[in-house]
């Protein structure tokens, strides 16, 4: 008889026990949204003249046409973000272990390597009319349009922290993928910095 097989954790939230639910800072107006959304996070790089066929593949599996520098894109559920030349984060609402990896691997086949980054990277999103003030405090790009608007995207620094900023919409909504490792130290910044507006974490 063979041993059943081991259950797979579950994944746990790097700012468990820091992100409380709740208002705080400024009261009166409308406060900023601050707050981690689970999401599979895959690293998707083009192997050396292979990027045409990757752009190809995931177009073919998954609608998605592979964005340009500065740029990212959205089909079926899933974000693609260019963080590099020939390289690309993919972000989706949290599934299966590994789950997206899996996928994105079978698409891409050799003409492509995959990471999985869903433990190693975590995706916040920061919403609300004095969002861009907020980033200012850390962030040197300028993100007022039309240098930076719905659809861009950036990997910078923010608060000395390695970030990776889209902006989602017109709110505007910015979603800033961050190390794990540094998430508690980045959520202590974002919600320092958005005191003085009033903010919400959710």
């Amino acid at each position: 008889m063979s041993a059943p097989e081991p259950a797979v954790p579950a994944p746990r939230s790097p700012l468990a026990g820091v992100a409380t639910t709740g208002r705080y800072g400024a009261a009166g107006g409308t406060p900023l949204a601050i707050a981690e959304i689970p999401a599979a996070i895959v690293q998707l790089a083009a192997r050396r003249g292979r990027a045409g066929d990757l752009a190809r593949a995931v177009s073919g599996a998954f609608g998605l046409d592979l964005p340009p520098p500065g740029r990212a894109a959205s089909a079926r559920g899933i974000d693609a973000i260019w963080i590099q030349p020939d390289a690309w984060l993919l972000l989706a609402p949290r599934g299966a272990e590994g789950a997206l990896a899996a996928e994105v691997k079978r698409a891409a086949g050799d003409a492509g390597s995959v990471v999985d980054q869903s433990h190693g990277k975590t995706l916040m999103s920061l919403a609300g009319a004095a969002a861009r003030r907020v980033m200012a405090k850390g962030c040197r790009l300028d993100l007022d349009a039309p240098a930076f608007g719905p659809g861009r995207a950036a990997v910078t620094q923010i608060a000395q922290i390695g970030c990776v900023v889209h902006q989602r919409d017109a709110i505007p909504t910015y979603g800033l993928v961050v190390p794990s490792s540094l998430a508690i130290p980045f959520f202590e910044w974002l919600t320092s910095s958005a005191a003085e507006f009033g903010y919400e974490v959710g």
